[in-house]
C-alpha cells in the first residue's frame, strides 16, 4: 500500500504542467507598440504609440458576475474598458455584462488545451469563429518567444477578424486586428491594428 501511493505521488510529479497560454497575476501590466492604419474612401491616416494595453486588477468578487479575473484596457479617453474572465482546464471564459436582471453572457475566449488545428465558436450562436492556425517561433521588440500558438478570429456576421499570437506563460505578444465597413456616406472604410510586445511585468509579490 505504502509503495503504492509512494509510485503514484513519483508519477504525479514527474507529470508535465501544462503551459499556461493566458497567465493572469494581480498587478500583470502588458506594454505594447501599437500600430493603427485608417482608411476611408481616399484618406488614410496613420499612427504609432507605445501604450499600456492590459493590467490585471486580481480576482475579485464583482456585482452580477461572481468571482473572476478583472482585467483593464486603458484608452486615450480617460474611461478604460474592463473584461472578466474564468479560467478552467477546458477553456478561458469571458464574461459579459448584461442587464441586473440576467446573468453575464458567456464567451469561449480561448478553448484549451491548444492544438493546431483545434476550432471552435465563441457562443451557441457563433457570432465568431476561432481556430488555432500555426504554432511557431515569434521575434518582437520584448524578446524571441518560442511554441507560441497563432489564434485566428474571425466574425461569422461582420468584416472583422483578428490573429493574436499567445506564448507560454506570457499571453499575447503579437496580434493584427482588421476591419472592413461601409460609413453612412457610402465610403468603404477599413482598420488595420498591429501590435507588438515591448514589456510584460508581474510583481514579484502577486500571490493570485
Amino acid at each position: 500500500m505504502v509503495f503504492g501511493l509512494g509510485l503514484a505521488l513519483l508519477l504525479a510529479c514527474g507529470r508535465q504542467v501544462p503551459a499556461d497560454y493566458f497567465p493572469l497575476k494581480a498587478g500583470q501590466q502588458r506594454t505594447m507598440r501599437v500600430y493603427t492604419q485608417v482608411v476611408r474612401g481616399a484618406d488614410t491616416t496613420e499612427t504609432t504609440e507605445v501604450r499600456i494595453v492590459e493590467v490585471v486588477h486580481g480576482f475579485k468578487e464583482v456585482p452580477g458576475m461572481g468571482k473572476c479575473w478583472v482585467v483593464e484596457s486603458p484608452r486615450d479617453s480617460g474611461r478604460p474598458a474592463y473584461s472578466f474572465f474564468r479560467k478552467g482546464d477546458d477553456g478561458i471564459i469571458q464574461l459579459m455584462p448584461t442587464n441586473a436582471d440576467k446573468p453575464p453572457a458567456e464567451i469561449l475566449y480561448l478553448a484549451l488545451p491548444l492544438v493546431k488545428g483545434l476550432k471552435w465558436y465563441d457562443t451557441q450562436a457563433q457570432g465568431e469563429v476561432m481556430e488555432v492556425v500555426a504554432q511557431e517561433t515569434v521575434r518582437v521588440d520584448a524578446g524571441t518567444f518560442p511554441d507560441c500558438y497563432a489564434v485566428a478570429v474571425k466574425s461569422t456576421r461582420t468584416g472583422w477578424s483578428m490573429i493574436q499570437w499567445l506564448a507560454p506563460e506570457v499571453g499575447a505578444v503579437k496580434w493584427e486586428n482588421r476591419a472592413v465597413w461601409t460609413d453612412k456616406n457610402g465610403k468603404r472604410c477599413e482598420l488595420l491594428k498591429l501590435a507588438e510586445l515591448v514589456a510584460f511585468k508581474v510583481p514579484h509579490d502577486s500571490t493570485e
